[in-house]
């Protein structure tokens, strides 16, 4: 290996040369940085250390001032900030590269997963003292959160220790270790048993002792492991702290002598943090141990807190149950010793179970000098990592994992976030009592920083609820309630113009806006426990509506504010509630009419940002107008709010908004006419009875206006008309007649051609909406809408990279309309498509455009495709020809956000198929090596849904796919060990079984099986452990349909004798149990009654009669029917494959998440049964594997009366 400063200029050149602007240049120094540390290549270990000894280099290394030579400073003389960057963003992207990836595939090892992981941790926590620049810095915490995502809490618990204890709580390290050893000590002592060795286990063990091991020791074993973690990283905060202070002499030769010895030091802290991570985790805890193990070593006392007051010199005594561990001591943040000098028997800073609490009064001097300004930046810096790791929950399904996972986080730091919360609320009471006494004095605002410090530790202690709360109520804040609401109420009044001046970051918004998003939680998903304070916010919050400025930069907070009402007028509210004093509010009409006329009508109107919006980004304009974007708008918060009034307290309201409606109509205002017809698409009316005709107003007042407007040019005022009128056509779509709804058609078609952008996207949108109804009248719109498509190309042609996805969405549902009618284009809407693709295909920027342009595709595809059954001259060869060239350049120059949606549109064309051309057959040799998969994960699932095509074509590709089965099944054991693929693995093994003949597999038979029990054995938990049991059930399935002579409990036993019971009723019974889909659930009872007929299970009567009662379960479940309706069945292959595109009418684009790595292409026919063929006799199936077994059934039957419904199945 080359020497530790040569490879350290190395990185510096490879840096250089990737900082050249030259694509191919960049692409090289990638490449050869990737190998150099690549995870089987030598000694990775020591060179992912030198990665980061050039990230931490302090800037004097390289300054100009620096006499030392590049020898001296082995090979740092040139690590610029620049270099730096580069390094830390290689870190992050190795990290995605390779950390997901199993290390018998190339993945990186546990240990340098640990190095990397362990040095971000430090590095992140103490950026500031090691002196890091920030957008390193920026990068290098990036990469954590990456790594967060996939191991925070698992084996990342011990950050929120660091973060609590060692820069939070004023404690003493000493102190605080001496304590936790103290303590775990004593739990050794009370204990008889004194062996705390942990037994390895391994696959056959834990198949065959899966849950009855009493392993009692190993919560003190994991008790060390955290005491560990915290000595370890208590030590590398010495080695730092000693290091900060040669920092900041800012003596050049120092610093950079002395960067070595400190790194040498901190390699040491991090080689012990690896060691420690070999050590009883959590992964390897069951909950209960691991909350015996926290509640004796962070045992929860008493904090004794010692208030002192300079002015009189006395000092009061209280307590408190809390962490002894964890609190604030103002000695620390206020500089004044003559502050406390008088305090009587103040105990030692930092010691156990002790804090002061300086009480400032309105006569105490203080100014800036008095505290230390830092004191509560320090202790944010590190608390904002802990709200960034918990960020991940927000978008997390509510599941088993999730709700463990949370159980572990709060059990570390619900105490903490309590005190925390506690404490500022206290501190920001103090403080601004202080402030508001020293108006015009010289200390008037010495603690306003300090105060809006503490705005800050609120908001991330209410955000970090607010992730939580998006998954389940945390039984701490409940305990808690009255506190929390109290205080968190109070904060929503405050309002203080200085501070507000003085707060440049927005700190006192922010709070507000997390404080009014977790009060909607409660309002929609806990309103027993918010009950009690809920009429209490709602006027509170409709007071702080009253005074929200109109300016744009209140907009979120305006938002929130009505989101959080919207949320509580959809809730049904008791009159009164015990603890509650008032009634709802929203009951009281005078409320209503103020809400409606002085909150909501304001916010509704168009303002000024909005026009000149209209003007200057007419697409963002019209996105918010459709709430199809992620921006803030007032207008719309509004629109939901009084739908939401409209709903729950109906006639009360319209009543309201026609009379503020009728005041609105008399104006010749523009505005308010735009206003008055926004308002009446609000009521939302059901049906023209009432007062109020929909169709009548709109024949009488509406269309007129419209048709005669459609071919003239527009001022802004006839516009915004305009576009009022076309969204109460599709907002009362489903009122207005279809006759009146198909003679518009041709008027939006017109509207299409207009010269403002809003409104051409307005028709778009409409003719989207509209066509679905109208299929019935397509022969008298045929004309107008090819007109109006053959305009849409050409505006889509000229509107460049950016495109207009409104354009694109019209046409794709205008392709749906005419379906057979565009096939008389031939290929020239096909190679129009492809055109605009290439077009946009080398610098993609608008995500939702280009989805649709490959929608239009396939459904071009499907329409001419499917004209050969009806002979017509267009052929698949000439459609390939236009085509591949276009998918081969995507996939050959690694377009990686268009790959996906090739491999969708290649599986169309593999479908209609007839015979193995030469480019399918490279194209599969090019899936079916491991390197493809490798190098772009995010092409997964179309490299899968691809394979499953080559094998429901198996007739033509026969050759070629049992030359490579094992290379397809090592493809599967690399998906299913993969933390992002595991779940996707699944259909290409299921996909194998389902349409592939046995003999292609069964040589690897027992591999498959082998491969499945091992990811059971690493995977104790998670919803793909379901679905890798319901992958067994399957393959089970299939060896009876397909008349296997050995079942899969004879591949069990030929694995290792006697491992079958165990197996099913420790891990397959209660993994199959969790499995919700319908077709799963028929799948097991299928592979249920075959793994019960086997003599093996026969010989065990618990076990059988454990296995007939889940069948039992099976079969009498709610909604389950085991075979599909007969109508359906006679149905299968009459219906024409284009009506599935019919399908398409109600999707929702702007609900897509286009961030991700592979979005599902609409048009793209899929079976939706994804495992079983509709035609499958599952009763039929299930009656023939019992009926041999029937007296034995009946046995069983005896003993358990719910047997009874498998009766009609051996009859």
């Amino acid at each position: 290996m080359m020497s530790e400063s040569n490879f350290t200029r190395t990185i510096i050149t490879l840096c250089r040369q990737s900082l050249s602007g030259d694509k191919l240049s960049i692409k090289s120094a990638d490449d050869q940085m990737s190998l150099l540390v690549k995870s089987d290549s030598s000694e990775t270990d020591l060179k992912i250390l030198l990665i980061f000894k050039i990230i931490l280099a302090p800037q004097a290394i390289s300054s100009i001032e620096n006499t030392l030579t590049d020898d001296e400073l082995s090979g740092l003389k040139y690590a610029t900030a620049d270099v730096q960057l580069w390094s830390s963003i290689f870190i992050k992207n190795y990290i995605k590269a390779n950390f997901d990836t199993s290390e018998s595939f190339g993945g990186v090892s546990d240990s340098i997963k640990n190095i990397i992981k362990s040095f971000l941790i430090i590095s992140t926590l103490n950026s500031e003292s090691l002196g890091i620049p920030k957008p390193v810095a920026s990068q290098l915490e990036s990469a954590l959160f990456l790594i967060s995502e996939r191991y925070f809490p698992e084996s990342l618990e011990q950050v929120l220790l660091f973060i609590d204890y060692c820069h939070l709580s004023d404690v003493n390290h000493l102190v605080l270790l001496e304590t936790l050893s103290s303590r775990l000590q004593n739990e050794l002592n009370s204990r008889s048993n004194k062996n705390i060795l942990t037994p390895n286990t391994g696959l056959s063990s834990s198949l065959n002792h899966p849950l009855t091991d009493s392993q009692s020791n190993l919560e003190i074993n994991y008790a060390q492991y955290l005491l560990g973690h915290l000595k370890n990283y208590s030590n590398i905060l010495q080695s730092i702290f000693s290091y900060n202070k040669i920092l900041t002499t800012n003596n050049v030769a120092d610093i950079s002598r002395s960067y070595f010895e400190f790194f040498n030091r901190l390699v040491e802290g991090v080689k012990n943090m690896c060691n420690l991570c070999k050590g009883v985790g959590l992964k390897d805890l069951e909950m209960s141990k691991f909350i015996q193990s926290t509640s004796f070593l962070f045992t929860q006392s008493t904090l004794t807190t010692h208030t002192t007051n300079p002015l009189t010199k006395t000092n009061d005594v209280s307590c408190s149950p809390g962490d002894s561990l964890f609190y604030f001591d103002d000695r620390k943040q206020f500089t004044d010793i003559n502050l406390f000098q008088h305090g009587i028997n103040l105990p030692e800073l930092g010691s156990n179970q002790h804090n002061v609490h300086l009480l400032i009064s309105p006569s105490l001097f203080l100014n800036e000098m008095s505290y230390n300004k830092s004191y509560f930046k320090n202790k944010l810096s590190s608390f904002r990592l802990f709200t960034k790791f918990m960020k991940k929950y927000k978008t997390r399904q509510y599941d088993e994992d999730t709700l463990t996972e949370l159980k572990i986080v709060l059990t570390l730091s619900d105490t903490h976030l309590l005190y925390l919360f506690k404490y500022s609320m206290l501190k920001f009471t103090e403080y601004y009592t202080f402030y508001t006494s020293q108006k015009n004095t010289f200390s008037f605002n010495c603690l306003v920083p300090a105060i809006l410090d503490v705005f800050e530790f609120i908001r991330h202690v209410t955000k970090i609820f607010c992730y939580v709360h998006s998954i389940d109520l945390p039984e701490c804040f409940e305990d808690n309630a009255q506190l929390y609401f109290s205080g968190l109420i109070n904060l929503i009044h405050f309002n203080d113009q200085f501070i507000t001046e003085k707060d440049s970051l927005g700190t006192l918004m922010s709070l507000k806006v997390t404080i009014m998003k977790l009060f909607r939680y409660y309002a929609e998903r806990y309103q027993e426990v918010f009950h009690p304070f809920v009429f209490t916010c709602i006027e509170d919050v409709v007071k702080l509506c009253r005074g929200i400025h109109q300016d744009s930069s209140y907009d979120k907070l305006c938002c929130s504010a009505l989101d959080f009402l919207s949320s509580c007028s959809s809730t049904h509210w008791c009159a009164s509630h015990q603890g509650s004093a008032r009634n709802n509010p929203f009951m009281n009409n005078s409320f209503l009419a103020e809400i409606i006329q002085n909150i909501i009508v304001p916010n509704i109107g168009f303002r000024e940002c909005d026009l000149i919006l209209l003007d200057d980004c007419p697409i963002e304009f019209v996105q918010r107008e459709l709430d199809s974007n992620n921006c803030s708008s007032r207008r719309f918060s509004s629109i939901t709010f009084l739908k939401k009034l409209v709903s729950g307290y109906g006639q009360v309201c319209q009543q309201i908004i026609n009379q503020v409606a009728k005041s609105v109509a008399s104006n010749n205002d523009y505005k308010l006419k735009e206003l008055y017809l926004q308002l009446i698409i609000c009521i939302n009316f059901k049906d023209s009875s009432g007062d109020f005709n929909v169709i009548t107003y709109f024949t009488d007042y509406l269309k007129n206006e419209f048709v005669m407007l459609s071919q003239n040019q527009l001022t802004r005022e006839k516009m915004l008309i305009i576009l009022a009128i076309i969204k109460y056509i599709y907002t009362f779509k489903n009122l207005l007649p279809e006759s009146e709804l198909a003679s518009i058609v041709p008027y939006l078609v017109l509207y299409l051609r207009n010269s403002h952008e809003a409104v051409r996207c307005f028709a778009s949108e409409a003719l989207y909406r509209l066509l679905g109804k109208l299929r019935l009248h397509k022969d008298t719109l045929k004309t107008c809408l090819l007109q109006g498509l053959e305009h849409l190309l050409t505006m889509m042609r000229s509107c460049g990279r950016a495109g207009n996805e409104f354009y694109a969405k019209c046409t794709m549902r205008i392709l749906i309309y005419l379906r057979e009618d565009i096939r008389e284009s031939g290929m020239v809407m096909i190679d129009i498509v492809i055109n605009m693709i290439k077009s946009v295909s080398d610098n993609p920027v608008n995500p939702s455009y280009n989805h649709l342009l490959f929608e239009c595709l396939c459904i071009l595809l499907r329409i001419h495709l499917q004209t050969q059954v009806y002979s017509v001259t267009t052929t698949l060869e000439k459609i390939e020809e236009a085509l591949i060239p276009t998918l081969g350049l995507i996939i050959q120059q690694e377009m990686h956000p268009f790959i996906p949606y090739s491999l969708q549109v290649l599986s169309i064309m593999l479908k209609y198929a007839s015979k193995p051309s030469t480019t399918y057959v490279q194209l599969l040799n090019h899936l079916v090596c491991i390197d493809t998969w490798k190098v772009s994960i995010a092409n997964a699932q179309g490299n899968i849904k691809l394979l499953v095509c080559y094998f429901e074509k198996h007739k033509l590709f026969e050759n070629e796919i049992m030359t490579n089965m094992e290379k397809m099944l090592n493809i599967f054991h690399f998906c299913l060990n993969h933390k992002r693929l595991s779940k996707y693995s699944l259909d290409l093994i299921n996909g194998i079984v389902r349409y592939l003949p046995l003999n292609y597999y069964i040589n690897f038979l027992k591999s498959i099986i082998t491969v499945h029990l091992t990811y059971i054995h690493n995977n104790k938990s998670g919803e793909t452990l379901t679905d890798v049991v319901t992958s067994i059930s399957y393959i089970t399935l299939q060896l009876h349909l397909q008349k296997y002579a050995h079942s899969l409990v004879d591949i069990l036993e030929s694995i290792q004798s006697g491992i079958s019971s165990n197996f099913v009723q420790f891990i397959y019974l209660p993994n199959a149990k969790k499995a919700s889909s319908l077709e799963a659930k028929k799948v097991h009872a299928i592979a249920v009654s075959k793994i019960a007929t086997c003599d093996q299970m026969k010989a065990n009567s618990e076990l059988f009669r454990l296995m007939m009662e889940f069948l039992a379960e099976l079969i009498s479940g709610e909604n389950m029917t085991l075979d599909s309706p007969k109508d359906d069945l006679l149905n299968i292959g009459s219906v024409s494959e284009l009506g599935s595109l019919c399908n398409m009418d109600n999707i929702n684009y702007g609900d897509f998440n286009f961030d991700v790595s592979y979005v599902k292409l609409h048009s793209v026919e899929e079976d939706k049964n994804k495992l079983l063929d509709r035609s499958l006799g599952v009763e039929e199936v299930i009656r023939g594997i019992l009926t041999p077994v029937g007296p034995l059934i009946k046995a069983s039957a005896s003993m358990s009366n719910s047997l009874n419904v498998l009766m009609p199945f051996i009859a």
